[in-house]
């Protein structure tokens, strides 16, 4: 890293601190005098000089106040524009200078004004811990809540050094301390960026600037970015860049029904680890840190980056390098495309507002990625993969069908899926290092053409080896941040596992011996990263764009991530299911059938509360024999899903299985029963199916007189079901009732009367009929005794 762009990017991190020193009870005066006295105190030595200038003079009036004694080549003049860009706004007041501010304004939840305006909703005051962190109404923020946090920087940031390999640690402090406090108290505008995330983002956009700025060998910063600030501006200093892996479902699915669970979690860490992997080469490539990672998830991701020939150049090697890593270890099962787009400042902060640049930023970039899916290979990629020559002794692994040199009937890499399931959940930090040991479980490919070699150990033994002077490229910890650990990265990972076999989930339900596969994502995400932030109910273009801002797409796009990754562990707690994956938008769970309902359901409830109502979920829920291929439950699973996404209005779960047409003949006979999906919205299943009509048998029967209700549930689904598609035999459908009367003098029969006038009330009409034959599908499932359902249930 340059040093005037690592100067620039702990600038960027830092300065903003003050704030926090500030509102913590700090004297009266800037925030950014306050944070450079603070900051001067713990960071001691000259190495901290330049980081600190940025602290002190990042706004307009104090620049201009040290025009005379701060050179012209100061990283201060990036960060004060960088500041500018972040935020989106002219920054006519300044905290701690004016009464337009307050001291304990709470962060608003970025999903404030996502898809239209959720007011009310305020963020905890509570550092970053990895538990559930829900947004409710709050009381106005302490002081002292800043003075905690001011004192954790205090006893933390001596331990760094003003050097690239510090920069992750950095991150990972502020990301604990900073994100539950608002960036400004402004309270004519919306307190709803982080504190982090608007330093995160300036960072970002810094170490552009600073890349930008040496390659085009201008070297008077005074005169080109806070002098003829809206000339630069114009200028296309940055890059937006994505990558998405294609063919994931593919290679996930790729595994044995034998140990299929543990394969699968195994693939899809390794298809995460493999992205962050590929991530921080690419970064390290272009010169800039983790700072300008917008997102990452699901097999995708957005980095800001510097338009400079010296980036694009890496970004063509090192995905040409990458991709054909892939296809040498993986033949054509994964690819990664990737593409880039330049932008500048004003595309950044959405000038002009009429236009809407930054729109059109995301939507360009997407369709450059398109372009290459469908021209993903080159005639020499064609011809390696065409050459490919078999193993000597011709046999091929049992999963994959690759020929290699097979152990236990599996390639290399099938048996790491397998082996490798123990380690990634009791094993919390990851190790990647240039020199090859004994310890290693796979190999990387590297940016300068050599190899990489992880390994999955714990913090002591992580120590140790950069201690010793081992070349270690970077630390990975997961679920498990680990202060002063240098060259250290914290990934969140979605790895609640009740089981890691699908035989002891199935042994775990109640009622038959089943389990569930589970397949949800958010409904609109597309839409709502592109676009979500627009009011568009504002005709004027300036105030319909105007919460439109690169650090509310991050801050959005790291809560995304934190709620999929990180805070579905907690949600999840004590249910007998097990997460193969879950990250960017998407969860995928099995699990014994009834927990796995439960713990749909516990997503969307916390998922809707944490997105203030501005996003949905929908699910696909199917229920299967233990030993069902797993590929298959997926496929079919995926099949509901996408059922349930075409209710109206989303935000639904489809169970068991997809809507059936009628198939006829060419005579036009009848060869297959239509039959109407178990589609329904949350509120719905909850409400009607589960609670009013599952809870009505449950009432009833009870459970010394479960079998004999499924008995007789088993008669009145069929005249149910007879009924979806034609008219039902009530008299038939009242016989049956009428024989589950007891005597009038009886008890119970009372309770009887009530329950045979909502059967047949719920019978006569076509919804609560639907409603019901759901219900009576869950109440057997639960009451069944043994491996087996009735055949009449299949």
């Amino acid at each position: 890293m340059n040093v005037l762009t690592l100067q620039s990017t702990y600038g960027g991190l830092l300065h903003d601190t003050g704030k926090a020193v500030y509102r913590a009870g700090g004297q009266r005066g800037s925030h950014s005098e306050q944070g450079y006295q603070f900051l001067h105190g713990v960071l001691p030595g000259a190495g901290w000089a330049p980081a600190l200038d940025c602290v002190r003079y990042h706004h307009a009036a104090a620049l201009r106040g040290a025009a005379k004694t701060l050179p012209a080549d100061s990283p201060a003049y990036i960060v004060y524009l960088a500041d500018y860009l972040s935020a989106a706004a002219d920054r006519r007041e300044v905290e701690g200078e004016s009464s337009f501010f307050r001291r304990d304004l709470p962060l608003d939840s970025v999903f404030t004004h996502l898809n239209g305006t959720h007011p009310g909703w305020m963020m905890p005051a509570q550092p970053q811990d990895g538990s559930l962190k829900l947004p409710r109404q709050q009381q106005p923020l302490s002081a002292s809540v800043y003075a905690d946090a001011v004192r954790k920087l205090k006893e933390c940031l001596p331990d760094l050094q003003p050097q690239p390999e510090w920069i992750n640690s950095l991150l990972g402090l502020l990301e604990t301390q900073f994100s539950c406090f608002p960036s400004s108290t402004f309270t004519g505008e919306s307190p709803d960026v982080s504190l982090f995330d608007h330093a995160k983002t300036t960072a970002a956009i810094a170490a552009c600037i600073s890349e930008y700025v040496q390659a085009n060998n201008i070297t008077d910063l005074r005169k080109a970015l806070f002098e003829q600030e809206k000339d630069f501006c114009q200028k296309d200093a940055f890059l937006l860049y994505t990558a998405d892996f294609s063919r994931i479902q593919k290679f996930l699915y790729t595994v044995h029904t034998e140990n299929a669970l543990r394969s699968l979690r195994s693939r899809s860490f390794f298809l995460e680890l493999l992205m962050e992997h590929y991530l921080d080469e690419l970064l390290a490539g272009c010169g800039v840190s983790r700072a300008n990672l917008i997102y990452s998830g699901g097999g995708h991701c957005y980095v800001l980056l510097p338009n400079t020939a010296a980036v694009a150049d890496t970004l063509t090697r090192w995905n040409r390098q990458f991709n054909r890593w892939l296809q040498l270890q993986f033949g054509t099962q994964l690819f990664l495309a990737n593409a880039w787009t330049p932008c500048s400042g004003n595309d950044l902060t959405n000038t002009p507002a009429e236009k809407s640049p930054y729109k059109e930023l995301f939507r360009r970039v997407n369709r450059l990625l398109e372009q290459h899916k469908f021209h993903r290979y080159t005639a020499e990629d064609l011809r390696l993969l065409n050459s490919t020559a078999a193993y000597p002794d011709g046999r091929e692994c049992k999963v994959c069908g690759t020929s290699a040199n097979l152990k236990d009937d599996l390639c290399p890499w099938c048996k790491l899926f397998v082996d490798l399931s123990n380690k990634i959940q009791n094993k919390r930090v990851l190790v990647v290092s240039r020199q090859p040991s004994a310890a290693d479980d796979c190999t990387l490919p590297a940016l300068d053409g050599g190899s990489e070699y992880l390994s999955l150990t714990d913090q002591l033994s992580a120590r140790k080896r950069l201690a010793s002077g081992e070349p270690v490229v970077r630390v990975y910890t997961k679920n498990a941040p680990f202060t002063g650990l240098t060259y250290s990265t914290n990934l969140y990972v979605g790895d609640y596992a009740a089981s890691n076999s699908m035989e002891e989930l199935a042994g775990q339900s109640e009622g038959v011996r089943r389990i569930a596969v589970c397949r949800m994502d958010v409904d609109n995400l597309g839409h709502a990263f592109i676009s979500g932030f627009e009011q568009e109910n504002e005709k004027d273009p300036v105030k319909r764009m105007h919460y439109v801002t690169l650090s509310r797409t991050s801050a959005f796009s790291r809560q995304m991530s934190l709620f999929f990754k990180c805070y579905i562990n907690g949600i999840l707690e004590g249910l007998q299911v097990s997460i193969v994956y879950a990250g960017g938008d998407d969860v995928f769970l099995v699990g014994a059938w009834n927990a796995v309902l439960d713990a749909a359901q516990r997503i969307q409830r916390n998922f809707t509360v944490f997105s203030c109502g501005a996003l949905t979920l929908s699910a696909g829920i199917g229920i299967f024999d233990d030993h069902y291929p797993i590929r298959l439950s997926a496929e079919e699973t995926a099949a509901l899903e996408e059922a349930a996404k075409h209710l109206p209005g989303k935000n639904a779960v489809a169970l068991f299985t997809p809507e059936r047409k009628a198939v006829r003949d060419a005579k036009g006979n009848l060869l297959v029963q239509p039959e109407q999906g178990h589609i329904y919205a949350w509120d719905v299943f909850r409400t009607k199916v589960l609670t009013e009509k599952v809870g009505c048998l449950q009432s009833f029967f009870g459970k010394d007189n479960a079998e004999h209700g499924n008995a007789m549930l088993y008669n009145l689904l069929a005249l149910l079901r007879e009924a979806e598609n034609d008219r039902i035999n009530l008299a038939r459908y009242a016989y049956l009732l009428a024989r589950l009367s007891p005597k009038k003098n009886a008890a119970n029969y009372k309770a009887y009367k009530q329950f045979s006038h909502s059967m047949m009330d719920w019978a006569l009409d076509a919804v609560q009929r639907h409603q019901l034959i759901t219900a009576i599908y869950i109440y057997v499932y639960q009451n069944r005794k043994g491996g087996d359902t009735d055949g009449r249930m299949e």
